[in-house]
């Protein structure tokens, strides 16, 4: 059977989570370069395979993840050899990055350090070396495929050689264009929201208690009910904007306002340690008001009416209005968080918006439509409306190149992606020492990285 290398997601603070598995025996299975293979990370990942996947795992699915290390240490092993490394503040930001996902997960920082019983400066330092690792991992996986593309002719050569038997069967499918606007906050309201933070500083600086007006004023959820206290943060962890001013505060020093995505925030050191602050702060947000939504309603029914009457073309207007900024980067398309393409089945829209789109024609717009996303800057829902345009709905039909280049493409770049990788493993294999323990050389997949009389 032909080989398929598989790739894994491999989470941040997944040794502390195998940690707390009862793993009885852990040893080492593998070594590439200077890079060691343990037991306990292919029992992590088979572990979390179990608890995400709904199917069946199948039965060498530990020979596959012990696979897919092993290219991954071939990767690193090869990086070191080249000399390839990544500066302190690319591991700083990439930690920051997925402690700030965990901590989203976990609900509050106290709360993922309570389950893993550390700080997280302590955390930190426990992944700094594997967040090096990894990155210098991809940098090298970038390295081995940059460049890599298909040709049209290519595309045509890969779907000749599929049998006609085996020509894939595809589902109806749409392709969905977007044009959305969100209300923008009024000058008066940024203003109303400027006076109440300079009121409430003026009442402390006149002797009020900043934790109770935290707690009686205050609209951060997460930080209002205990008296405004955000705790022990560090340098990355903060907005740009709040951490600026925090760190060259006085411990006991009452900030100005400052402002940042999320509002208007007074903030208070209560002790420093090095590149930590403890700290508290108050938050007041502008508001948007009914008004400013009805404008953004009208807005978008003028938009929709010149659409209609052809004096303002879908790309124009795309260009022009689109506040969302994924969709409007590919021509307003929405992109199937599914697959990654343009291409929709029914079964994956939003069923809100499925009533719309079925009493829609190919070309046609839908009304004005109210829609809510997350902001990914402050993670709070934010309150809109969109058009939608239905370009193209497919019947259900066997794949062709007139009808699904894209996804033939896809494959076809992911075969030669697979030649390419194959190759480079056969080339670099050798340049690397590689020794693998017996207890995994009952595994197919083993053969293609040792010599027949290397144990």
């Amino acid at each position: 059977m032909k080989n398929k290398w598989i790739s894994f997601l491999v989470l941040l603070l997944t040794s502390a989570w195998v940690a707390a598995q009862p793993i009885l025996v852990d040893k080492v299975i593998a070594v590439v370069g200077d890079n060691v293979v343990l037991q306990s990370d292919v029992e992590g990942q088979f572990q979390q395979m179990k608890v995400q996947g709904d199917a069946e795992l199948p039965p060498n699915v530990r020979c596959e993840i012990f696979d897919n290390l092993l290219l991954d240490k071939l990767f690193l092993s090869q990086a070191q050899l080249d000399s390839i490394v990544n500066t302190p503040d690319e591991i700083e930001a990439e930690l920051n990055r997925r402690i700030k996902y965990f901590i989203s997960i976990f609900g509050s920082q106290e709360k993922l350090e309570e389950y893993y019983g550390k700080s997280l400066l302590e955390l930190k330092d426990d992944f700094k070396d594997d967040i090096d690792k990894q990155l210098i991992t991809d940098k090298m996986k970038g390295k081995v495929f940059s460049g890599l593309k298909v040709s049209p002719a290519e595309v045509r050569e890969y779907f000749n050689r599929i049998p006609k038997d085996s020509i894939p069967y595809f589902n109806s499918e749409l392709e969905l264009g977007e044009i959305v606007m969100y209300p923008k906050i009024s000058e008066l309201e940024k203003e109303r929201t400027k006076k109440r933070i300079d009121d409430l500083r003026k009442d402390i600086l006149e002797g009020a208690d900043f934790s109770l007006k935290a707690y009686a004023f205050s609209e951060d959820p997460g930080s209002a009910t205990e008296f405004g206290k955000l705790g022990w943060v560090e340098r990355g962890e903060l907005v740009p904007e709040f951490e600026a001013v925090a760190f060259r505060l006085k411990e006991g020093e009452l900030s100005e306002p400052v402002q940042t995505p999320f509002g208007y925030h007074l903030i208070i050191v209560d002790e420093k340690r090095g590149n930590k602050l403890n700290l508290r702060h108050i938050l007041i947000k502008p508001k948007i008001a009914a008004q400013d939504l009805t404008l953004v309603k009208n807005r978008m029914d003028s938009i929709l009416h010149e659409l209609t009457v052809d004096s303002l073309s879908w790309r124009e207007a795309v260009n022009q209005y689109s506040e969302e900024e994924q969709s409007k980067s590919v021509g307003g398309m929405m992109t199937n968080p599914k697959n990654g393409t343009a291409f929709f089945e029914k079964a994956d829209i939003d069923g809100t918006l499925i009533f719309t789109i079925d009493q829609m024609k190919v070309g046609q717009y839908s009304a004005v439509l109210p829609y809510s996303t997350q902001n990914k800057q402050t993670g709070e829902m934010t309150s809109g409306y969109r058009i939608i345009w239905l370009k193209s709905e497919t019947k259900p039909h066997q794949a062709s190149l007139e009808l699904d280049y894209p996804k033939i493409q896809n494959a076809a770049k992911s075969e030669k992606q697979q030649k390419l990788l194959e190759e480079w493993v056969a080339l670099h294999k050798d340049r690397n020492y590689i020794r693998i323990d017996d207890s995994m050389m009952n595994c197919e997949q083993v053969g293609k990285w040792v010599k027949k009389n290397n144990n």
